[in-house]
């Protein structure tokens, strides 16, 4: 099997990508302002079956956004939560990072990995919620994987279980639990 920093050499590198890691506190002001635009996006009024007029929630892609909604009220506390710990000094080496992927083939995202020597776990990915083509949310979380999986080297990188739910893409992952990146 290839080793990660040999993939990770090999994957032709993004010019246009920047992966930056984000403070936690910003990470959670960005995931917040996301949370206001997915819920405006997310509805519009229109009349329900029973022919009332109400606010609707409506779109092919509904099960994946429901999914996002909450996982991004998940990312919102536990950002707050590791801001807090490492303004009140409980916090030793930052384990927990928070990235946001700016300028790719897409729309913009954030991810939140947990780093070990010997693997990171992808804790949440999301991509800007303004963008409704599913083709392109797959190409910025492709492109958002690889870089990840550059930055981790050696280490595989792995998907959290719930982090799936929240993809239009499904990774592939190898041996070793870890996403190949192609």
């Amino acid at each position: 099997m290839v080793s990660r920093a040999l993939l990770a050499a090999l994957l032709p590198a993004a010019a246009a990508l920047s992966l930056t890691e984000m403070s936690p506190i910003k990470a959670a002001m960005l995931a917040r302002a996301w949370q206001t635009d997915q819920s405006e996006l997310d509805q519009k009024v229109g009349r329900t079956d029973g022919g009332y007029i109400g606010v609707m929630r409506f779109g092919d892609d509904l099960e994946r956004r429901t999914a996002c909604a909450s996982a991004l009220d998940l990312w919102v506390k536990t950002s707050l939560a590791l801001a807090a710990a490492e303004k009140g000094g409980r916090a030793g080496p930052r384990t927990t990072c928070c990235y946001a992927a700016l300028g790719g083939v897409g729309p913009n995202t954030l991810s939140m990995v947990k780093k070990a020597q010997d693997e990171w776990t992808l804790n949440f990915l999301f991509s800007n919620p303004n963008e409704r083509d599913r083709d392109a949310i797959a190409a910025a979380e492709a492109e958002t994987l690889a870089a990840l999986a550059r930055e981790a080297g050696d280490a595989p990188l792995k998907l959290l279980g719930s982090v799936e739910k929240t993809l239009v893409s499904r990774p592939a992952v190898g041996e070793d639990g870890g996403v190949v990146v192609t």
